[in-house]
C-alpha cells in the first residue's frame, strides 16, 4: 500500500508538536496533581498538629494551675512541719536547764557562791557550763570539784587560776571552774 500524504511538511510537523506539547501538558498537569495531593496531605497533617497542640496546651494550663495549688501546699506543710518541731523541741528541752540549777545546787556547799553562770548546748545533748565563783575557803572549792566530779551527769571538770581576795572582815577566793553536764531529758 502506498501512501500519499497531501498535507505540507510544515503541518505534519506542527501536527506532531501538537502532540508533544498534549503528552507536556499531562505530564506537568500529573505532577501538579501529585504536589497538589502532597500539600493535602501536609496541610491536614499541620492542622491535626495544631489541634492536638492545642488541646495539650490547654490540658496544661490545667495541671500548671494544679503545680501552684501543690506548691502552696508544699510551703505550708514545710512551714508548719518547722513550726512542729520548734515546738517539739521546746517541749522535750524546756526542763532541761531548772533539773540543771537543781542538781548544782543540791551540790555548791554552803561557803561557796555564783558570780556568774554561762552555758552553752552542743548538739549531742552536753551543755558546756563555765562557771565564775567566790568561796570562803579552798575546801568550798575542793568540796564542790569532788561533787560534781562524782556525780555521773557531770564530766571534764577542769579548775582555772584561785585568787585571793582579801578585805578588812574575809578574805575570799575567786575561782573559774568549766565542765560538761549531759542533760537529762525529764
Amino acid at each position: 500500500m502506498i501512501k500519499i500524504n497531501l498535507l505540507p511538511p510544515e503541518s505534519i510537523k506542527k501536527e506532531e508538536r501538537k502532540e508533544i506539547f498534549i503528552l507536556a501538558y499531562g505530564v506537568l498537569a500529573i505532577f501538579v496533581l501529585i504536589g497538589l495531593v502532597k500539600y493535602g496531605f501536609k496541610l491536614s497533617f499541620y492542622n491535626s498538629i495544631q489541634t492536638r497542640t492545642a488541646a495539650a496546651e490547654q490540658e496544661l494550663g490545667k495541671y500548671e494551675s494544679i503545680v501552684k495549688q501543690v506548691d502552696a501546699l508544699q510551703a505550708t506543710k514545710t512551714g508548719l512541719e518547722t513550726k512542729k518541731n520548734v515546738i517539739s523541741s521546746l517541749m522535750a528541752d524546756r526542763l532541761v536547764y531548772p533539773v540543771f540549777m537543781q542538781k548544782v545546787m543540791e551540790l555548791l556547799p554552803s561557803n561557796v557562791w555564783f558570780k556568774s553562770l554561762s552555758t552553752n548546748m552542743s548538739p549531742g545533748g552536753l551543755i558546756n557550763v563555765t562557771l565564775e565563783a567566790d568561796a570562803l575557803d579552798n575546801y568550798g572549792i575542793a568540796d564542790l570539784i569532788t561533787a560534781l566530779s562524782t556525780d555521773g551527769n557531770f564530766s571534764g571538770v577542769e579548775l582555772g587560776p584561785i585568787n585571793t581576795n582579801t578585805s578588812a572582815k574575809t578574805q575570799t577566793s575567786s575561782f573559774r571552774l568549766t565542765f560538761s553536764y549531759k542533760a537529762i531529758k525529764p
